[in-house]
């Protein structure tokens, strides 16, 4: 059982879309409920443990997409060998978020919030496994259903423990139950739909070649995570817990809209590993209707965010979270970017070159260190919502640059599309600026929608062709 690229994008699109519904919904009534520093003491602890799920996983996870996508009848000796491996560097990991959180001298009550975050981590790294095995053969729909349902299951914990009044460390328990139930559904029906394992049995042969193929993606793996979270673990020591609090709301928000181009480069990534072997001249323009159909999304979306960001945070808390409104308007720019690197990066490691993309993200972390070091002590978390989109600047030409070389990519055309994008967008923004001072936000929200929807017909960005089209792949036998 396989589904296209436009199917599987629109499965954990839908639940992706729903599953940051809910948990953006169910963080904002945390932080409703609980002051401002006990929500930078929450995020912080996620954020930590967050940086070594990559050590856990160690690469393995897109390598044995990739592998078992090109040689599907060794789908079972790849999955055990893997998951055996994971088990064992999870352990590890675990070893290093300990030692490291006693080694920063956090308090008592932040050190017991990474160690149930870092139980997390270990079964969201073993559910990766078998969810590999399910990108490899072009099947989200599992996938969709086990995030979404993990999602409602931390909401109804997490939103009982809040009312009861439990202890702290309940929004972290909140996570780690369903995380477990994910890991068993996942096995559970990778073992159901495709009988993989079979025989769990270890193969060293696999280990050893996955190793070589997995270093790579693990140092990429590793400098991504620093790269998102090393402002937050800079602002922890060098800042107040209310700054993390004041920082997480537009952190929250940003990431929270990372579904979009996470689960396109999800489906487009094994497709372009195929590619890789049997026609890369068709990578290119896949890559061109990547981009393009992103130019749509996160044009509207970053510029909606930068004139509505002050209303929308002023209806959440009032004042008590105003000095976050500057941070999420220079995050929302920073999405524009962020966005686009996610296919690139799809192509780059999709076409055997992850050691470039690898790199491409250590320019980006030590750019970004270097300016956070530079920027926090001066402007605190303004400085590092700065520094986030240099870095992603960086990282977006980079890619960008890199693909361009290993494949043929028409850069007219990535000119048209954007500039096709871009025009309605402004014009919605400058309709919905204009209406928030008159109108409710949630109220212009849809006029600037329908503004946009409109004006990006007149300048041909979308078309009725277009339209018609992705609805028969999505909706195709």
């Amino acid at each position: 059982m396989s589904y296209s690229v436009a199917q599987n994008t629109t499965f954990l699109t839908v639940a992706s879309v729903a599953q940051k519904i809910i948990s953006f919904a169910y963080f904002l009534f945390i932080a409703s409920i609980i002051d401002v520093g006990d929500t930078g003491q929450y995020f912080f602890a996620i954020s930590f443990t967050t940086i070594f799920t990559v050590v856990a996983d160690f690469g393995l996870g897109p390598v044995l997409t990739r592998e078992a996508a090109k040689y599907p009848e060794k789908s079972e000796a790849y999955l055990a060998t893997v998951f055996f491996t994971k088990c064992a560097f999870g352990l590890v990991a675990y070893g290093l978020v300990i030692f490291l959180a006693n080694l920063l001298n956090y308090s008592a009550e932040t050190r017991l919030l990474i160690y149930l975050s870092g139980i997390t981590m270990l079964f969201d790294n073993l559910q990766g496994s078998f969810y590999s095995i399910f990108r490899a053969r072009k099947n989200l729909i599992y996938e969709s259903i086990g995030i979404l349902g993990s999602q409602f299951l931390t909401l109804v914990i997490g939103t009982t423990a809040l009312l009861l009044g439990f202890p702290l460390y309940w929004l972290i328990i909140a996570y780690t139950i369903p995380s477990f139930l994910n890991m068993l559904y996942a096995g559970i029906f990778t073992w159901r739909v495709y009988g993989l394992p079979r025989r769990w049995v270890f193969d060293p042969a696999v280990l050893k070649s996955f190793l070589v193929l997995a270093v790579p993606f693990a140092l990429a793996g590793i400098i991504s995570r620093l790269y998102s979270y090393f402002d937050a673990i800079l602002m922890s020591k060098l800042l107040s817990p209310e700054h993390l609090g004041w920082w997480s709301v537009p952190y929250k928000i940003t990431f929270a809209f990372q579904f979009i181009p996470a689960a396109l480069s999800a489906s487009v990534y094994p497709a372009m590993s195929s590619l890789s072997i049997t026609d890369t001249s068709k990578i290119g323009a896949m890559f061109e209707k990547s981009w393009r159909y992103l130019f749509i999304i996160v044009f509207p979306l970053a510029l909606g965010l930068v004139v509505l960001a002050k209303p929308f945070i002023f209806a959440f808390r009032g004042d008590q979270y105003l000095p976050s409104v500057p941070v999420l308007q220079i995050l929302a720019l920073s999405l524009i970017f962020g966005y686009l690197s996610f296919i690139s990066g799809a192509l780059l490691n999709a076409t055997n070159h992850q050691r470039t993309q690898t790199i491409l993200l250590g320019v980006a972390l030590l750019t970004s260190i270097a300016l956070n070091l530079v920027f926090i002590p001066r402007w605190g978390i303004q400085g590092a919502a700065v520094a986030a989109v240099i870095s992603n600047i960086i990282l977006c030409s980079g890619g960008f640059y890199f693909a361009r070389r290993f494949v043929v990519i028409n850069g007219k055309n990535i000119f048209r599309y954007a500039n096709q994008a871009l025009w309605p967008a402004i014009i919605m923004a400058v309709v919905v600026h204009y209406l928030s001072q008159r109108l409710h936000f949630v109220v212009t929200v849809p006029i600037g929608a329908l503004v946009y929807g409109i004006l990006l017909f007149v300048t041909g960005g979308m078309s009725r062709e277009m339209v018609v089209t992705g609805f028969k792949k999505v909706w195709k036998k």
